[in-house]
């Protein structure tokens, strides 16, 4: 009974928040690459931003943004799946 009703209920502001949180993830990201000189898309996009390398800094930005909008995407897929009273028409 718990499973079946209370879980799929309770499960919902679990999905919005980790759904919102990669954003916050991407960004935190950036500072621990650029604070421990690890390789990755933080560390470059902060030397782009040193360099003002604006059309690979418009680029990575962009790349981000997919990944962030892909993350919500799959926040709603999970909601449909977690609840099947919401529907997307």
């Amino acid at each position: 009974v718990i499973y079946k009703h209370a879980l799929r209920n309770a499960l919902l502001p679990v999905i919005t928040y980790e759904g919102y949180s990669i954003g916050f993830l991407f960004g935190g990201a950036a500072v621990i690459e650029y604070i421990f000189a690890w390789p990755g898309l933080g560390q470059f996009m902060v030397d782009m931003a040193v360099l003002r390398d604006y059309p690979t800094l418009m680029g990575l930005g962009m790349v981000i943004a997919i990944m962030v909008l892909l993350a919500n995407l799959g926040a709603d897929i999970a909601y449909a799946v977690a609840d099947p009273r919401i529907g997307y028409d």
